[in-house]
């Protein structure tokens, strides 16, 4: 325990100094003269330090508690403006990556459906392409089967199985074309030759210009041109057993109506005309086939020239003097330029009627030599068929295929990316949802903190 008299001295000293001691003026005034601070002066000044700091700590601790607030608020929302933007961008980018696969998935659905739909139309198309193939192959077969029958047993009926099959084969060859813009091949002499043979056949029986007419131009450039044009006896072709029936059914219609008909007095014609008179057979035959030509350039090659010019109309002039695969029939035609490649075929069909119908002229003298003939013919259209289906046909059959194939693939490819694509976009909404919990979650401990 203290003494209270030195307390007392203590409190004294600190008051009130001695009378002998300096000022605190007198010490300004001259502090090299002033003597150093008594050391019971110590404790008070560190006393009025300590009293100092611990006020300023106070004071500035107070200051700083009461700003921790307006802080944590600011914090608070600084971390939620930071979140808010994150927030945003996640599902901007999320929203952005979704519709791009939304977009992607749709394209492929698009696609996939476009081509089920083509696919089915194509499938519609070829069910009706198959159809027509199989029509053509039982007529085809009817053909091959029935006309030797009829001709050995009932050949009085040919010349009326020949006129309605010409017509209805031409309306369906009119039909074909007619899609085609080929309906000019029927204007083709081999439909002109077909028309005057009925024309003799119904109209003029007596008329033995006219017999000798037809017969040469049938059995002659008529017939001739199942070998120079290659006809091939394809069942399954509508347009190529067209083709060949109507390069054939005139020879041999005539060839009945002049060895086989049971009847002499229906085609009183062939009355004391066992051997055809050459000069007035050959001129009535070329007379016609010039009226033919003539008219044909008139109404087709000039008429119809700005149409074929801009590809509306295909002529088989056209199509044989443009075809690369002419061969040496083109080539010929265009010895004196493309100006007058038209005038030169036409020079050179002119040639090649003549020759043939005077081959024509035996043939209406000697039965066995005409029905060599027919049947010759008949193998050739069907050689180039058979050549046909092993070169051409078989080719295209794989190419089909490789086709069907390629299809298949494109479809499983396109199916495989679509679920690709959906598990693509699963993934995606995931992230999205597991973003938006730890966005609520961070937003949740802002809160318990600032609380």
């Amino acid at each position: 325990m203290s003494d209270p008299e030195q307390d007392l001295t203590l409190e004294r000293s600190i008051s009130a100094p001695e009378p002998g001691e300096l000022s605190y003026e007198d010490s300004n005034a001259s502090e090299t003269s002033s003597p150093p601070p008594s050391p019971s002066l110590m404790p008070n000044i560190f006393t009025q330090v300590s009293f100092s700091l611990d006020a300023f700590i106070s004071q500035n601790l107070e200051d700083e508690l009461s700003e921790l607030p307006v802080l944590a608020n600011q914090v608070y929302q600084n971390l939620r403006s930071d979140l808010s933007k994150t927030k945003h961008q996640i599902r901007h980018r999320v929203g952005t990556t979704k519709r791009q696969i939304q977009s992607q998935v749709d394209n492929t659905a698009s696609n996939i459906n476009a081509s089920i739909m083509v696919w089915k139309k194509n499938m519609k198309k070829a069910s009706v392409v198959r159809l027509m193939d199989k029509i053509a192959f039982t007529l085809g077969m009817f053909e091959c089967c029935c006309t030797p029958w009829l001709v050995s047993q009932y050949p009085e009926w040919i010349p009326l199985v020949h006129t309605v099959q010409s017509v209805i084969l031409i309306a369906v060859r009119y039909v074909l074309y007619k899609k085609k813009s080929w309906h000019l091949f029927l204007l083709d002499m081999c439909y002109f030759v077909n028309a005057v043979v009925l024309l003799y056949l119904y109209v003029f029986p007596q008329s033995q210009a006219l017999l000798g007419a037809v017969w040469l131009l049938s059995q002659g450039p008529l017939a001739f041109a199942i070998i120079t044009w290659r006809n091939s006896l394809v069942l399954h072709s509508l347009d190529k057993v067209t083709s060949v029936y109507i390069h054939m059914s005139p020879p041999i219609t005539l060839y009945v109506v002049r060895w086989l008909y049971p009847d002499p007095t229906r085609y009183p014609a062939l009355r004391d005309m066992s051997v055809l008179p050459t000069l007035s057979s050959l001129a009535a035959a070329i007379g016609i086939y010039l009226t033919w030509q003539v008219a044909y350039y008139i109404f087709v090659v000039v008429r119809q020239r700005e149409k074929i010019k801009a590809g509306k109309r295909v002529t088989s002039y056209t199509w044989l003097l443009n075809d690369p695969k002419g061969g040496a029939i083109s080539k010929v035609a265009h010895t004196f330029g493309e100006k007058y490649s038209i005038l030169t075929f036409m020079a050179m069909q002119l040639t090649y009627t003549f020759v043939t119908c005077l081959f024509a002229l035996l043939l209406y003298r000697n039965f066995k030599l005409n029905t060599i003939f027919l049947v010759s013919l008949f193998i050739v259209s069907v050689w180039n068929g058979a050549c046909y289906y092993m070169e051409v046909f078989s080719k295209q059959y794989e190419k089909h295929m490789e086709k069907l194939a390629a299809d298949m693939t494109s479809a499983m490819t396109a199916n495989h990316s679509t679920e690709k694509y959906l598990e693509l976009k699963d993934e995606h909404q995931k992230q999205e949802h597991d973003s938006h919990a730890a966005t609520e979650g961070a937003k949740t401990d802002i809160e318990k903190k600032n609380e």
